[in-house]
């Protein structure tokens, strides 16, 4: 497995964990790390120029781009550039629903 597909499939799930628990009100030791995981991987996100950070290592393998190793994994090319606007409304509308739930009581 490629290791962008698994940091992918990682911080989708941890996303997906997050809106679950807001929705649900589910508090587990699972929501905490899935927010630490979400926290980390869009601050190493942001400080490398909102551009992935395994491109460098993709580069460092031989691809020229540094996109064909790691990019598109099982999802359509046209898709791609939606990935961090669809995660990033996903994990900011589950964080704040989890914040309400926790304020709310």
């Amino acid at each position: 497995m490629l290791p962008y597909t698994l940091v992918f499939l990682v911080e989708s799930a941890s996303i997906l964990y997050i809106v679950y628990s807001g929705l649900t009100g589910q508090r587990d030791s699972w929501l905490g790390l899935a927010i630490v995981l979400v926290l980390i991987e869009s601050a190493v996100y942001v400080l490398n120029g909102t551009r992935c950070p395994l491109t460098k290592l993709a580069r460092q393998m031989g691809d020229r781009t540094g996109d064909d190793f790691i990019a598109d994994i099982f999802l359509p090319e046209w898709f791609t550039p939606y990935i961090p606007r669809i995660c990033g409304a996903l994990a900011v509308g589950g964080l704040l629903l989890v914040g309400a739930r926790l304020l709310l009581g």
